[in-house]
């Protein structure tokens, strides 16, 4: 209803499916020419974010992530993350102990 109404605005999250609400605040509303809007949405930007990293760096822009690192990394060590190892719980003899005053049920 909020949305209908032009209260709030829906952004989603392509990560975890989920929509952010952000109140629309009539104060802040901003005119753009529309020349603007065609140069926004003219320029192509790769798919792929190591071609992005190596046109940073090409600009002389360090980038904030090691793309084809990672991927070299995931590959090599075959793509599954590590898994902890759980321990083995150890039962002592106050464990042991545990409901020995309901003797019935251990019958």
């Amino acid at each position: 209803e909020l949305k209908a109404a032009g209260e709030v605005w829906l952004l989603s999250n392509l990560d975890s499916q989920e929509d952010i609400v952000y109140p629309n605040d009539p104060r802040a509303i901003m005119k753009v020419d529309d020349d603007i809007k065609q140069l926004f949405r003219g320029i192509e930007l790769p798919r792929d974010m190591v071609d992005i990293e190596k046109d940073l760096q090409k600009n002389g822009m360090k980038p904030a992530t090691n793309t084809a690192k990672r991927k070299e990394v995931a590959q090599v060590q075959g793509i599954k993350p590590k898994q902890k190892q759980k321990k083995k719980r150890e039962f002592t003899k106050r464990t042991k102990l545990t409901n020995a005053h309901l003797p019935e049920l251990f019958q």
